[in-house]
């Protein structure tokens, strides 16, 4: 793969525009969870701000991820804006063997070295923040029988309701009552 790289050196406080498309495997999202099943489109500007650079931009991708309820593939359309700050590594700031205190806006700032910032790496740790907590293959998806594992989307399975231990039977009727104060 040919990486897409901003040559830092010669960034001025002007934007400048960049933007492309990643096909799928072109970026290693080193995830056994998702699956990236269309193009990567982005779109972003770079800028020197003072001793800060700063990208900002958008990306767009489809992929696919197990559904939390059933495990079958989830289909999402990630969409996603960014607005970063990259800052020169100092090594003075780092030593190891010194205590720092951050400010909130150091927190917001990742650190590079060298002269470039590989447009790739950006966009990988981007995609994988905007992943939805629990996807879903469906609103309604009723997932797998938690006593046998049967897909209940695609079949019904001869095992009882749920069964709840003795000691939770107290829980249940304070919900019970709380749903019944609430309607």
């Amino acid at each position: 793969m040919q990486e897409y790289f901003v040559d830092l050196k010669d960034l001025t406080d002007e934007k400048i525009s960049l933007g492309g498309a990643f096909q799928p495997g072109k970026i290693d999202f080193e995830s056994e969870t998702m699956l990236q099943v269309g193009p990567l489109t982005w779109a972003a500007t770079a800028q020197r701000s003072g001793s800060e650079i700063r990208i900002a931009g958008s990306l767009q991708v489809p992929v696919e991820l197990s559904c939390s309820r059933c495990l079958e593939p989830a289909g999402q359309e990630i969409s996603w804006q960014f607005d970063l700050f990259f800052r020169q590594r100092d090594e003075l700031t780092f030593e190891e063997d010194h205590e720092i205190e951050l400010e909130e806006r150091d927190t917001q700032t990742a650190f590079f070295t060298g002269t470039q910032l590989a447009i790739g790496d950006i966009l990988r740790e981007q995609v994988l923040l905007a992943l939805p907590m629990k996807a879903l293959c469906s609103v309604d998806c009723k997932g797998l029988c938690p006593t046998c594992g049967t897909n209940l989307n695609f079949n019904s399975c001869r095992c009882r309701g749920e069964q709840f231990s003795p000691h939770m039977e107290q829980l249940i009727e304070i919900k019970r009552r709380l749903e019944k104060r609430s309607s």
